[in-house]
């Protein structure tokens, strides 16, 4: 019996995809779980998992070529007549029943190794997590690695439930999957599990990890639609999705009505408090956590800023938590992971876990997780250049900083003209809902955090 797999409709506004890769070919037998393809939406890149066993006996798309959701990837030829009128336009065959519904079988299609472009980042231990403009990649799916629950491998004799992610990922750094314990309710092994296991088994044995990274060849460097450092000179080409993506993430962003503070402030002692912190260390730790944490302090105190506006409805939803996206650039583009809950972080904390989603986006690494649920962002293009900017609002937020380069210039401090170490900043704020005073007071109130560090940051 024939099986229609239809790409599948994830929800948070997929509509398309570019085919990257085909991982099999036509007449050979996968089974539930394997992957089918690898697909760019305008998210991220996805493998796409096959949701039943059988043999595949051709393929909708071409590699190069896009697919809309709702259109054929594949037909698999499913042993035993087990393929159902399920939603994607296959007649029904006895005992069907239990397969679920097309629409559920094409959600969990998108399974766990969700990859984004490579970050290319200058030099500048300042610039590990920056990035010199605030356009950002839409928040999307569910969590992917639980995705592909039911897909997962329920065997029988005690065998542990895996993902398909957490098998492979499982292969590369050869870990026994009946050593490792899932984390999540329900038993199933996830790739996350199975890096952590291997994390564990590194601080006891000492061996190093094998690389991290994808196991297709993402055409970064060959393609030269993707970045326009190998854009061809004298051609017209079309942008790939992730930059159709930030266009029109800019063109809704640009219809808000922002206003821009623009702000200095000496920050002597927090240059004289990063440098003590990092004496005698190896890991070094960038100004960025400092920002953050001061961040979540002012916004603490001015909530209007840390929320979101939705126009149609008119409503305006304030957090409660501070999760702060921080511009990360990238070759194909920029991306905004997430760092939540700054309030409740440690500077040490807060760098750590930038380091940590930056690593895992040069390594193709970014989950769609770490993308999501910001309430302000931060866009730090001082170690770029530059002093001051107009940052753009990464809608629903309605705010976002932007913080120039820390330099020495003549100061009038306590009467006296003398060399001081100064921050510009610029704030862009929705003037529908944020109004110009609260702004300025922000703007300050960050700025003098800054100033005298020492009490805000005595945890470290």
């Amino acid at each position: 019996m024939s099986y229609e797999f239809k790409f599948p409709d994830i929800g948070e506004g997929l509509t398309e995809g570019k085919i990257l890769e085909l991982k099999v070919d036509p007449g050979a037998e996968v089974s539930a779980g394997d992957i089918l393809a690898i697909v760019e939406t305008d998210k991220v890149v996805a493998e796409i998992a096959s949701p039943k066993s059988g043999v595949v006996v051709r393929f909708g798309p071409a590699v190069g070529e896009r697919i809309s959701v709702g259109a054929t990837l594949a037909y698999i030829d499913v042993a035993g007549g087990a393929a159902s009128a399920d939603g994607n336009g296959v007649a029904p065959a006895a005992g069907s029943a239990a397969d679920g519904s097309g629409a559920e079988h094409q959600r969990q299609a998108l399974v766990g190794t969700l990859d984004a472009a490579p970050s290319v980042l200058p030099p500048s231990e300042e610039a590990d997590a920056a990035a010199p403009a605030a356009e950002a990649v839409p928040e999307a799916a569910p969590d992917p690695d639980a995705a592909d629950s039911d897909h997962a491998a329920a065997a029988s004799g005690g065998e542990p439930l895996v993902t398909p992610a957490a098998r492979r990922r499982a292969r590369d750094l050869n870990v026994d999957l009946q050593q490792v314990q899932p984390r999540r309710a329900g038993g199933r092994i996830l790739r996350g599990d199975v890096e952590r296991a291997a994390g564990d088994r590194q601080v006891v044995s000492g061996a190093p990890l094998p690389q991290t990274g994808s196991d297709f060849a993402f055409p970064l460097i060959d393609d030269p639609l993707v970045t326009p450092a190998h854009l061809p000179l004298g051609q017209t080409v079309e942008l790939t999705i992730l930059r159709k993506t930030i266009a029109h993430t800019m063109e809704t962003s640009r219809k808000i009505p922002t206003a821009t503070i623009f702000d200095v402030g000496v920050v002597d002692d927090l240059v004289e408090l990063r440098a003590k912190v990092n004496a005698g260390r190896d890991v070094r730790v960038s100004f960025q956590p400092f920002f953050m944490k001061a961040l979540a302090t002012a916004l603490r105190r001015y909530p209007v800023l840390n929320a979101h506006f939705n126009p149609v409805s008119e409503e305006l939803t304030v957090f409660k938590d501070v999760n702060i996206g921080v511009a990360v650039n990238t070759e194909a583009g920029l991306m905004v992971p997430v760092i939540h809950n700054v309030e409740n972080q440690t500077i040490r904390q807060i760098d750590s876990a930038m380091k940590d989603l930056v690593e895992r986006a040069k390594g193709r690494q970014i989950r769609i997780e770490d993308l999501r649920g910001g309430t302000f962002s931060l866009t730090n293009f001082g170690p770029f250049g530059g002093l001051y900017a107009s940052p753009m609002i990464y809608p629903p937020q309605v705010a976002i900083i932007g913080a120039g380069r820390i330099h020495q210039t003549p100061m009038v401090v306590d009467g006296a003209v003398r060399p001081a170490w100064v921050l510009p900043l610029s704030l862009a704020f929705d003037h529908r809902v944020v109004d110009g005073v609260p702004a300025a007071e922000f703007s300050s109130y960050f700025l003098e955090l800054l100033r005298a560090p020492q009490e805000l940051f005595v945890s470290m």
